[in-house]
């Protein structure tokens, strides 16, 4: 076994995690709307973009958005990028969709851009593995948790907050690895 996975695996100790993961309460999670400290970066998840395209993300959530420095990810292109696929393409709307999506995607600099590496995937790997045993997770969850993992690696790899709506799995994972930051926010 290369010594790279057995470096990660030190990190996440995966044997010494035998018990379900409970999600905390709200207080004791950083939310975008009341915490007292701001991060300097935030990684967005993908959420983020679904919901400014909605118009569902929080007006007092986008003051403090441009008080920071935005970082994007590969990552969660390849999640819009799927929901563009999902659309029907004889959908009078889908046209309008796939254009908002592609203007949003066009905004992001390349420069504030972070694609995870072969260490990133690799305790993506390791992290969403254990907490999906942990949590009993499906094969379909085991997919969806993977990207999360790889956001919220990239984050912590690179000094970022990752920012996200999805308190549920991203909890869980700063239970596992509390040196990643993430802040979420409500709709």
């Amino acid at each position: 076994m290369s010594s790279e996975l057995w470096r990660s695996l030190r990190r996440y100790q995966p044997e010494k995690h035998a018990r379900l993961l409970q999600r905390r309460a709200d207080s004791e999670l950083d939310f975008l709307e009341t915490a007292k400290l701001r991060p300097a970066k935030l990684l967005y998840d993908t959420t983020v973009y679904v919901d400014i395209l909605q118009k569902r993300f929080p007006e007092t959530g986008k003051l403090a958005l441009r008080a920071v420095e935005a970082w994007h990810s590969p990552v969660t292109e390849a999640e819009l990028a799927s929901g563009v696929g999902l659309l029907d393409p004889s959908h009078p709307q889908t046209r309008r969709l796939i254009d908002e999506i592609a203007g949003v995607l066009d905004r992001r600099p390349i420069q504030r851009t972070i694609a995870p590496d072969v260490t990133v995937w690799r305790e993506a790997g390791i992290l969403s593995g254990i907490l999906a045993r942990l949590q009993g997770f499906d094969k379909g969850q085991r997919r969806r948790l993977m990207n999360d993992a790889l956001l919220f690696v990239t984050a912590r790899r690179h000094g970022c907050t990752l920012l996200t709506r999805n308190v549920s799995d991203f909890d869980l994972m700063q239970q596992l690895e509390p040196a990643g930051r993430v802040m979420f926010y409500r709709v």
